[in-house]
């Protein structure tokens, strides 16, 4: 299943084209024709391929694609288009996570303001002690899936899960440095501040300014060669 993602996304098996029968792939691989068939299923209910009762297996386009499942993500990742796929995904990010933390504030629970501010604070803590990147980017993955959680919206805390997901091994530490980790502290704490307020309105434009910075930066060192 893996090994035809890969060929798939990466563009070696074309939209159009037909895999071989499932006896002969049952050989190739060394494997049985259930097991081949059951790969072809999950490759289908991914997008990827159209199981055809009685005819080959067809590859489908990629607007049929699932770009949500780490299977797919995966097969980007290792075909060396992790990149295309993330700048698509922080698009995604600015749509779904503003309206995520305007509907935080509207809806979060005091349980889910504490942790919020909880997670806003070990930022801080990790800024003015170890500065540990790791760590801190640790936090800021949990803080941006607590908003989600706050919104009360279950589908959007999966979508926002599986995205950071994927970004989470695509975004590393060598992104960010030590000497931003006081302004990246602070823009969550506007968030948290937000939301713990109620207000909406600037709940929504802390995140859109935090996340629009994210963009810019990520653009900025791919121009400049920092990220392939």
């Amino acid at each position: 299943m893996e090994h035809f993602a890969r060929q798939i996304v990466g563009g070696t098996i074309k939209p159009g084209d037909q895999l071989d029968a499932e006896p002969d792939l049952a050989s190739q691989f060394g494997i049985s024709k259930p097991t081949v068939r059951e790969s072809l299923q999950h490759l289908a209910s991914l997008g990827l391929v159209r199981v055809q009762q009685g005819k080959r297996t067809v590859v489908l386009d990629d607007a049929d694609w699932d770009f949500l499942a780490p299977v797919v993500q995966e097969a980007f990742q290792q075909t060396g288009q992790g990149f295309e796929l993330a700048e698509q995904l922080h698009e995604v990010r600015m749509i779904l996570e503003v309206s995520s933390a305007e509907l935080a504030a509207l809806r979060a629970e005091p349980a889910q303001v504490e942790r919020l501010r909880e997670l806003a604070e070990a930022m801080a803590e990790i800024t003015r002690t170890t500065q540990d990147l790791e760590d801190f980017l640790r936090e800021d993955r949990a803080f941006h899936e607590m908003v989600a959680r706050a919104s009360r919206n279950r589908a959007l805390l999966q979508v926002t899960r599986n995205i950071h997901q994927f970004l989470s091994t695509n975004w590393t530490i060598s992104t960010i440095t030590v000497a931003e980790l006081p302004h990246l502290t602070s823009l969550h704490a506007a968030v948290a501040d937000a939301i713990e307020r109620g207000d909406p309105t600037d709940a929504r434009r802390a995140m859109q300014t935090h996340l629009s910075e994210v963009v810019a930066k990520r653009a900025a060192r791919r121009q400049s060669g920092a990220l392939q």
